[in-house]
C-alpha cells in the first residue's frame, strides 16, 4: 500500500515538474497572477477585446499554442475592475455573470464537470475552480454568459471564431477546460485553459483524469499565492 502511494505521488510530482519546466519560457503577468503555459510551445496573443461599463474597464485576451495548424493550448483571460467604487452594486453585477447568466456554467456546478470547487465569502470575495472535457468547437468560446446585463460577452464568440478561421486551426478531439475565477473587493478576473488531452495522456481514463485534476488544482493554489490570499480566502482542496 505504501509503495503504491509513493509511486502515485512520484508520478504526479514528475508530471507537475515536467509542465513547470516546460512553462519557464512563458510568463504572463495578469493582475498579479503569474500565468504560465502548460507546454513548452509558447502561446501567441491571438485576440484582444476592451470595453467599459459606466467608465469601469473590462477586457478579454486570448493566447494560442499550436503545432502544424492544430491547437494545443488556448488561454483566455478576463478582468472587470471597479477600482473599489460601488462595491455592493458591483458584487451583484459580477455574480450575474458567473452565477446568474448560466445555471450550468461558471461558478455553478453541473454533471458535465469532472471537478468543481467554490469558496464564497459573501459580498467581498468568492473564488471558483472547475474542470471539464470539451469535444465541440462551439465550446471553445463558452461558457455562455450572454444572459448578463453588463458585459458584452457575445464578443468572445466573434473573436474566437475570427482567429480560428484566419489561421485555419484544427482542433483536438478532446480538450481539458480548466476555469479559475477570482473576485475580491470590486475586481473580477478569470483564467481559462483549454488543452489537448493528448498532451497529458493517450487514454483518458478515471485514473489519468485524477492525475490531471491534481495538476490543475496546484495551478489554482499558485494563483491564490500570487494574489496573496490568506487562508480563509483559499479553497480547501483536502
Amino acid at each position: 500500500m505504501i509503495i503504491k502511494i509513493f509511486i502515485k505521488s512520484a508520478f504526479i510530482l514528475l508530471l507537475f515538474c515536467s509542465y513547470s519546466l516546460a512553462s519557464e519560457n512563458f510568463l504572463l503577468k495578469f493582475h498579479k497572477l503569474k500565468i504560465k503555459s502548460y507546454i513548452g510551445k509558447n502561446p501567441i496573443e491571438s485576440a484582444r477585446i476592451r470595453g467599459n461599463v459606466d467608465s469601469f474597464p473590462y477586457g478579454f485576451n486570448y493566447y494560442v499554442s499550436s503545432n502544424d495548424g492544430k491547437i494545443l493550448q488556448l488561454i483566455e483571460t478576463f478582468f472587470f475592475d471597479n477600482y473599489g467604487d460601488h462595491m455592493s452594486r458591483f458584487n451583484k453585477s459580477t455574480r450575474s455573470i458567473v452565477y446568474g447568466s448560466n445555471q450550468n456554467e461558471g461558478c455553478n456546478n453541473s454533471e458535465k464537470k469532472l471537478y468543481h470547487s467554490i469558496l464564497d465569502n459573501g459580498q467581498t470575495h468568492y473564488t471558483c475552480f472547475s474542470i471539464k472535457v470539451l469535444t465541440k468547437k462551439e465550446e471553445l468560446w463558452g461558457p455562455n454568459f450572454n444572459g448578463n446585463d453588463h458585459i458584452q460577452t457575445e464578443v468572445r464568440k466573434v473573436a474566437v471564431k475570427k482567429f480560428l478561421k484566419k489561421n485555419q486551426y484544427k482542433l483536438p478531439e478532446k480538450m481539458f477546460r480548466v476555469e479559475h475565477y477570482f473576485y475580491k473587493s470590486g475586481k473580477l478576473i478569470w483564467v481559462f485553459y483549454t488543452l489537448d488531452t493528448k498532451l497529458f495522456f493517450n487514454d483518458l481514463n478515471q485514473k489519468n483524469i485524477k492525475k490531471f485534476i491534481d495538476i490543475a488544482i496546484q495551478r489554482h493554489k499558485d494563483f491564490e499565492k500570487d494574489l496573496r490570499y490568506k487562508g480563509y480566502l483559499q479553497i480547501n482542496f483536502d
